[in-house]
């Protein structure tokens, strides 16, 4: 098996702090999937936590980074077993709603080829409005639960030393907001506004700019200052993705911001090459089935 080799380059780790979704999720792997009003059966399901700051904070955690996840869950039995898990995966929780509600909930169908459909079940919380983010060096947003999201993206915005990278896989409510906050911005190919403005078209401040696009190349622009002072807009570079058979591709836009944030902030790599370097833990990632199996062939090198 390909081993991924994240040693450490840094004397003190760098604390990430990733805002937005966590679920529950089930999921059911078949390709029987049931016609109106009839039942499917297979024995062959799980569960995972999930969500994108969840799955980015976990695998920024598993290549050895110092993550917390900013987050709403409630404060029922499966609330606080949810926490107890991401803390063993090395993620402390910051869980701003402590009422007793269920967390949200995904029902995820994964088919043969690797492909999912998802229904992610999303309530509004009552939150907790307390924000101590100092010692954080990054915080990276999904756009979901923006009952904190915009807080917490509020008290960023009076920081130019906080570095904010957005999560921006769909057009969302308020997106415009995070967009303006934003030093760099990993967007989808589906990320288009009203006008089908891709990234790269739309206005936004961020430095960095990328755009994944699944199997194909990401397209990545940065934007640096001339000797005038004034901006100048570099070409799009197209950096390569290394191809793999498909198992299960759940989880693996959320697994390459995770490891994003790990190469640029804690092994301090380039934009460029934290990209490449996310893109082939995303690739090893899809190998298997589920979002954590690709943690097991992980090698930690401590220095």
């Amino acid at each position: 098996m390909q081993k991924i080799n994240p040693s450490h380059t840094s004397e003190k780790k760098k604390k990430g702090l990733f805002v937005g979704l966590c679920t529950k999720d089930i999921l059911y792997y078949t390709d029987d999937l049931p016609a109106h009003n009839h039942k499917s059966k297979t024995d062959d399901f799980t569960t995972y936590i999930g969500g994108p700051a969840a799955n980015a904070a976990i695998t920024y955690a598993a290549l050895g980074g110092d993550a917390t996840l900013a987050t709403c869950l409630g404060d029922g039995a499966e609330s606080r077993a949810m926490i107890e898990e991401l803390n063993g995966y090395g993620v402390k929780v910051l869980n701003y709603s402590e009422y007793d509600t269920i967390p949200n909930t995904a029902c995820i169908v994964v088919s043969s080829d690797g492909m999912r459909t998802i229904i992610s079940g999303q309530h509004k919380f009552e939150v907790n409005r307390e924000y101590d983010l100092s010692g954080y060096d990054f915080a990276l947003f999904d756009c979901n639960q923006q009952e904190i999201s915009l807080d917490i993206l509020s008290v960023c915005g009076m920081s130019e030393e906080k570095t904010v990278v957005l999560d921006a896989g769909s057009w969302k409510t308020n997106i415009e907001k995070f967009l303006e906050r934003a030093d760099i911005v990993i967007a989808s190919e589906d990320f288009k506004d009203a006008a089908g403005n891709t990234i790269f078209e739309m206005e936004c401040n961020a430095t960095h700019k990328a755009m994944t696009r699944g199997e194909k190349p990401i397209l990545y622009r940065e934007t640096k200052l001339g000797r005038d002072d004034g901006s100048t807009l570099q070409d799009k570079k197209e950096l390569l993705v290394e191809p793999v058979d498909a198992v299960d591709t759940l989880g693996a836009g959320d697994i390459f911001h995770g490891a994003f944030c790990y190469g640029y902030f804690e092994k301090g790599y380039s934009c460029e090459e934290a990209l490449k370097f996310a893109g082939k833990v995303a690739s090893e990632s899809v190998k298997y089935r589920g979002p954590r199996e690709w943690m097991k062939y992980i090698e930690r090198r401590y220095e």
